[in-house]
């Protein structure tokens, strides 16, 4: 797991320009992002200055888990505006732990205290205030992923949503232990979690959107929508991705994405579905007198040899032996996956 950690003195400002530049560098260039800006510690996004006393210290640390990226700060008042990234548009979960926080993105604005949290934009600019000490929590996940499984996401945005049970407690604890483990994660188990979390701010959009209760339905509109497609076409040979994206005017890459949290990529998926209607075919009294390999060519597997591995893997027998079983008196079940 990729981490790192940054530690700045709020208030001061250390740029390598003549100090008669300063103002001008300050006005012209401000991070694109929130995470940015602390997980950098961008000068031109500093605190406000404290009259007196030492400066309080901003402490950061951030980490990766797949496509997902979080971030833990802490430290005295804050004041941060971004103009958005107009190139990576990023979904982020900001949950306060401890102090006040005001954000302000469009029109729109919220303020969050200790245990709640919200949801921002990275491609569009926002502004945050922190008045005193503080300490929160911020993730972020490619907002096409989130647009392409939860519909309701944009009435979302910048809705104040209280952490203390339910959806958005479970959320936070995910995000917890996320932190409290990072340095034993790692490798293709990141995919998963990464699945997992985006899956969690779905669910906390359905949350923060109460008014429409069938939220959790229409995110899995899509999806029913794919199934449906490989169903009616289970049998025609030329079935795959490209096809199925097509029939529903959706690209390939919203298609595998819609597909991501069912534990089994889409072909795989269409795979299982063909060998179990070989496996019933084959113990069916009305096919005793059909080869298996016609068989097999009817769902879709045009090579024997291909089909009979496949078969044996999946179902632990051949197909010689499944069909041996009609006159055995073994049960008909398919056999559990």
């Amino acid at each position: 797991m990729q981490r790192s950690s940054t530690s700045i003195l709020a208030g001061q400002v250390a740029l390598d320009v003549p100090v008669t530049d300063r103002a001008e560098a300050s006005r012209s260039v401000r991070p694109l992002t929130l995470y940015d800006a602390l997980r950098q510690g961008d000068p031109h996004s500093r605190p406000h200055r404290i009259e007196a006393g030492d400066p309080p210290e901003l402490n950061v640390q951030s980490c990766a888990i797949g496509r997902v990226e979080m971030l833990k700060a802490s430290g005295g008042p804050l004041s941060i505006d971004t103009d958005g990234s107009s190139t990576v548009a990023r979904v982020t979960a900001l949950i306060q732990i401890e102090g006040t926080s005001t954000a302000r993105q469009g029109a729109r604005t919220a303020e969050i205290g200790p245990g709640d949290l919200c949801l921002t934009r990275s491609g569009r600019p926002l502004s945050l205030r922190v008045e005193g000490s503080f300490r929160f929590a911020l993730i972020e996940a490619p907002e096409d992923e989130i647009a392409d499984r939860f519909p309701l996401w944009r009435a979302a945005m910048l809705t104040p949503i209280r952490g203390s049970s339910g959806v958005p407690a479970v959320f936070c604890d995910a995000v917890h232990s996320l932190h409290r483990w990072q340095d034993s994660l790692g490798g293709a188990a990141n995919d998963g979690l990464a699945d997992a979390v985006i899956n969690l701010m779905g669910a906390l959009v359905c949350f923060a959107v109460p008014i429409n209760r069938d939220c959790v339905q229409q995110s899995l509109f899509q999806k029913d929508r794919i199934k449906k497609i490989v169903q009616l076409n289970l049998r025609n040979p030329a079935l795959n991705v490209d096809l199925i994206a097509g029939s529903l005017g959706l690209s390939p890459r919203q298609i595998h994405r819609v597909f991501s949290d069912e534990g089994i990529s889409l072909m795989r998926w269409v795979w299982v579905l063909r060998l179990e209607q070989c496996y019933r075919e084959l113990r069916q009294d009305a096919s005793g007198k059909r080869s298996i390999s016609d068989i097999a060519y009817t769902w879709g597997f045009h090579d024997q040899a291909h089909f009979s591995r496949a078969f044996r893997k999946q179902f632990g027998i051949s197909p010689r032996e499944a069909r041996s079983q009609l006159n055995t008196g073994i049960s008909d079940a398919t056999p559990a996956l």
